[in-house]
């Protein structure tokens, strides 16, 4: 049999009793064989030892618990001053969690309230906002039922020839954000009025996102019409005038007869207005223009509006609306 392996714990017991050997370890103690001299050392010292007193041992038991115990203790302590300050920044989150919820909730009204103001500049934007006090929507009574038109209306004293009791008022819807332009003496026919021969312009209003519109007068007496107060019947037939009255309109030359997209007779209020489309190349104010014309006593009066192709394509509806809201009074 193998000789008995003892464990630290034998060694310390009171009742321990080393076995002795011989000079010669068995062969077949491999085990001793193994040992370095060194650890061999370490075994048989304590054979050689004092055995040491049972109380003692409870005696160093005993010390050996209450140093652990106060390291324990010490351990726990320094655990716990370490973890007061987790504790108080624990604290300190719960305490900052409303104030954060607080700020977002107020990002989040703000955020809001700037898309909300976005999504109201841009509504203003495209109904014709009013931002300078020459646009007609600063100073111009809005037309009941069309949001972002305002109505113009000449009065007695408004133009020479009004002045001069040579026509009758006459009105027309503009988009807010247009402007009244100068007329010159030369354009207006203050030199001549009542008695000019030559097409005068009365007004003219521009939006340069939007196109120019004017209203021009041509004395019937111009267009060879000798009677008095002519309607526009009397005057000539829907194609005859528009060969007689194009350069008028356009600014320039006469429109050729593949120029005109669209003609028509309207009657409104018991006065007849004709109405024309034209794709002009060669015309002042741009390649689209309308027009809509009738007489006002021995004059006859043309409302008519020049785009290019980039304002045509912006506002055809606005602009064609403006033209049919045109009215002799």
């Amino acid at each position: 049999r193998h000789p008995p392996i003892h464990t630290r714990a034998h060694f310390l017991s009171p009742s321990f009793r080393p076995v002795t050997h011989d000079a010669t370890p068995p062969v077949h103690d491999t085990m001793m064989h193994t040992l370095s001299a060194s650890s061999a050392a370490a075994l048989v010292r304590p054979a050689t030892a004092t055995a040491t007193p049972r109380n003692a041992v409870k005696g160093q038991s005993r010390s050996v618990f209450a140093k652990n115990a106060k390291h324990f203790s010490s351990i726990q302590v320094r655990a716990s001053s370490s973890s007061t300050p987790a504790s108080s920044s624990a604290n300190d989150a719960a305490a900052a969690e409303p104030a954060l919820v607080l700020n977002r909730r107020r990002a989040l009204s703000q955020s809001v309230a700037l898309a909300a103001a976005l999504a109201s500049q841009s509504l203003n934007a495209s109904a014709g906002a009013v931002d300078d006090s020459k646009m007609v929507g600063a100073y111009l009574p809005e037309v009941v039922g069309e949001p972002g038109f305002h109505l113009f209306e000449a009065t007695r004293t408004r133009t020479p020839a009004l002045r001069a009791l040579a026509l009758d008022p006459y009105k027309v819807s503009l988009p807010a954000q247009w402007k009244e332009a100068p007329v010159s003496n030369a354009r207006s026919g203050n030199y001549c009025q009542p008695r000019c021969d030559e097409a005068t312009t009365e007004v003219e209003f521009t939006d340069p996102r939007a196109g120019t519109f004017q209203i021009i007068i041509i004395p019937t007496t111009k267009l060879l019409i000798s009677k008095a107060d002519p309607t526009i019947e009397d005057v000539g037939t829907i194609e005859g005038l528009l060969n007689a009255i194009s350069p008028s309109i356009t600014g320039s030359v006469a429109v050729e007869p593949e120029e005109v997209l669209s003609m028509d007779s309207v009657k409104l209020d018991g006065r007849t207005y004709y109405t024309y489309e034209l794709l002009t190349p060669f015309a002042l104010s741009g390649l689209h223009n309308l027009a809509a014309v009738s007489t006002s006593r021995n004059y006859v009066v043309i409302a008519t509006l020049g785009a290019t192709e980039n304002q045509w394509k912006k506002g055809e509806e606005n602009l064609k609306k403006v033209i049919a809201s045109f009215r002799c009074l």
